[in-house]
């Protein structure tokens, strides 16, 4: 089956709203608690199927207008059920200058013999803010389907301002890599990836560095600046649940510092705009009234009356006559 997700979102009245949003079967897009509560924008994508089948394709397409904000959520675990075939997933998002989007959708769960591929293609304006994240299950473990997957392929770009900025690639096919090894999942059963991109990217990196200096007895992570905007943190669990609320609350971290960035930036035009204003009139009537007492005094200084010169000069010459 081929199913569509659309969601265009645009900033008016100082708030995130929905301006066009499409969706067919299995699939249903709704707000995400009430409609405006907050002055972003909150939507879920939903689902009535029990999962991915056999050559089944999702397309979602997402835009996020000039200065407008989304947070996007999915409702529960992403089954992908045994194929012959395989199934897809593509996304195409689009955030313009000055947009901020959130996604970090609950794990991905490949039942055995599941054969799937997953492209996200992300393009952003220059000041535009991304946070994603993308969470990896090796398999039913409770039904001994661990690693039973046959191959899960995952491929995200990222674009600034039309260049490829940043490109995450991963292939895993359990039958063919050592997967449960080191630089794999090392003993683990979830892998979660997690991307913050923006302008500022390495002043987030600087608070990640001193923020996130604790170590879990459940949970192994590491992150880096994969570029000057692209930062990226990479989390090993055994838990699906735990791994997606640490993404959400590293989430919620970055949305607020890039808020209060936001903020930032906006008290410095406020500043450079009142830096620029013209001279106040009155401030201009004390220069205009301090030149022109400078020109009557000088005025004044050479208007001597002709007896006062005639006896100057007579001093003058006397004085030369004795020197």
């Amino acid at each position: 089956m081929d199913s569509k997700i659309v969601l265009n979102v645009a900033k008016e009245d100082g708030r995130s709203r929905l301006k066009e949003s499409y969706h067919n079967a299995p699939y249903k897009l709704t707000h995400y608690g009430a409609a405006n509560l907050t002055d972003h924008l909150e939507m879920i994508i939903m689902s009535a199927s029990p999962g991915i089948m056999d050559t089944d394709h999702l397309h979602i397409d997402i835009h996020v207008k000039e200065e407008a904000q989304l947070k996007l959520f999915t409702q529960s675990f992403n089954k992908l059920h045994p194929m012959k075939t395989g199934a897809g997933q593509h996304t195409d998002v689009q955030v313009a200058s000055g947009g901020i989007l959130h996604y970090i959708p609950h794990p991905v769960t490949p039942f055995k013999d599941s054969i799937f591929k997953a492209t996200n293609h992300i393009h952003l304006a220059e000041d535009a803010v991304l946070m994603w994240g993308d969470i990896i299950s090796v398999g039913r473990i409770y039904m001994k389907e661990a690693f039973e997957f046959d191959r899960l392929h995952t491929q995200t770009k990222i674009f600034r301002s039309g260049k490829l900025a940043f490109i995450d690639n991963q292939l895993l096919q359990p039958k063919k890599q050592p997967i449960q090894k080191m630089l794999f999942f090392e003993g683990y059963t979830h892998q979660a990836t997690f991307i913050f991109s923006a302008l500022f990217a390495q002043e987030l990196k600087n608070e990640l560095d001193e923020i996130l200096t604790v170590e879990y007895s459940d949970i192994s992570y590491g992150f880096t600046q994969a570029s000057s905007d692209v930062v990226i943190l990479r989390a090993l669990g055994s838990d699906g649940e735990l791994l997606y609320d640490f993404l959400q609350m590293l989430g919620q971290l970055c949305w607020d510092f890039t808020l209060h960035k936001l903020s930032e930036s906006k008290e410095v035009e406020v500043i450079e705009n009142e830096g620029a204003e013209p001279l106040p009139v009155v401030a201009e009537a004390v220069v205009a009234e301090s030149v022109l007492t400078e020109s009557v005094v000088a005025k004044k200084k050479s208007t001597a009356s002709p007896r006062k010169k005639r006896e100057n000069k007579s001093k003058t010459e006397e004085g030369l006559k004795y020197a």
